[in-house]
């Protein structure tokens, strides 16, 4: 899909700007379906276009955007990693779709991959706009994650994940390097080689102010929206999980996220693909395909009972 087939577009967030994309499909009329997306834990939004075109040429319409503190998007601090801004992100992209023309708004999906496979699980609960969730490589947590039982946490989570003044509850930051680059400082969070062979590929293919260094924005609240083992049992619209079966990263251990999946009481699938946790980056390989064909087939499948 050539480059005029989306356009820059912008909308508010808690008080920042948020920039992303339009992408729209070529030759249709009426209204049509909706993708909201955007990138993982440090990640930006433009390394996402093949997706976004991909789905666009599927007849989806996509919303991609960078989150609060990265890219193009404005807020501080800058590679602020913040889940409960995230979330709120993703309401106000959806607020901003209720503007545009042509987009059907009983049709509204969010993706999401890695960290945000969180962020999209926690929106499609909270936000009943939202009626399909796709997460890719799922942050579900390991072996040492404890599912629960009681609801009590969740439901302080929804009482207050829209309306809860942050200026009351200051964010300490954490330093962490997204790999082990030697830009930046503090703990790495994905270690190996595959971690450095994307980002080192990835800044080649899209020129961009990306940062290894990145400031995960911690705040006490009496629960908190980046524990993993919180939203997936809440779900109730239709879901999909494509899990890596050999994810590098150890909050996407395997079995965890296999009992992540079981415990969506909702319509749901489950892909396993190979290729790690970075394999669905790069475009025309096996596991892209496997997973644009099955995620595609999933949206029209969900999409055509509406």
């Amino acid at each position: 899909m050539p480059a005029e087939n989306y356009e820059k577009i912008e909308f508010l967030s808690e008080g920042a700007v948020l920039r992303g994309r339009l992408y729209r499909p070529a030759g249709t009329t009426g209204d049509v379906p909706v993708i909201v997306m955007a990138h993982g834990f440090s990640v930006l939004a433009a390394w996402l276009d093949d997706w976004a075109t991909d789905f666009a040429q599927a007849g989806f319409a996509v919303l991609l955007f960078d989150h609060r503190n990265f890219g193009d998007s404005d807020g501080e601090p800058r590679y602020g990693f913040d889940n409960l801004l995230q979330i709120r992100g993703y309401r106000d992209a959806i607020n901003f779709l209720e503007t545009q023309h042509g987009i059907d708004q009983q049709k509204i999906a969010v993706w999401g991959e890695s960290a945000t496979s969180l962020v999209v699980q926690f929106i499609g609960v909270f936000d009943d706009r939202v009626r399909a969730v796709v997460a890719f490589t799922p942050v579900c947590g390991n072996t040492n994650t404890v599912f629960d039982t009681s609801n009590e946490k969740f439901d302080w989570l929804i009482e207050n994940w829209s309306d809860l003044d942050l200026s009351t509850v200051p964010a300490r930051q954490l330093a962490v390097r997204m790999c082990r680059l030697h830009e930046g400082e503090g703990p790495v969070v994905v270690e190996g080689g595959a971690a450095v062979s994307y980002v080192t590929w990835m800044r080649k293919k899209y020129p961009s102010d990306w940062s290894n260094q990145v400031f995960i924005l911690q705040r006490k609240l009496e629960a908190q929206f980046n524990e993993p083992r919180l939203p997936a049992k809440h779900l109730k619209v239709p879901t999909l999980f494509v899990i890596a079966t050999d994810d590098q990263v150890p909050a996407c251990e395997l079995s965890t996220n296999r009992q992540c999946f079981e415990s969506i009481k909702a319509p749901k699938q489950l892909l396993e693909i190979t290729g790690g946790h970075f394999g669905l980056a790069y475009r025309g390989t096996e596991p892209y395909r496997q997973t644009l064909s099955a995620s595609i087939a999933f949206l029209r499948g969900t999409f055509s009972e509406k």
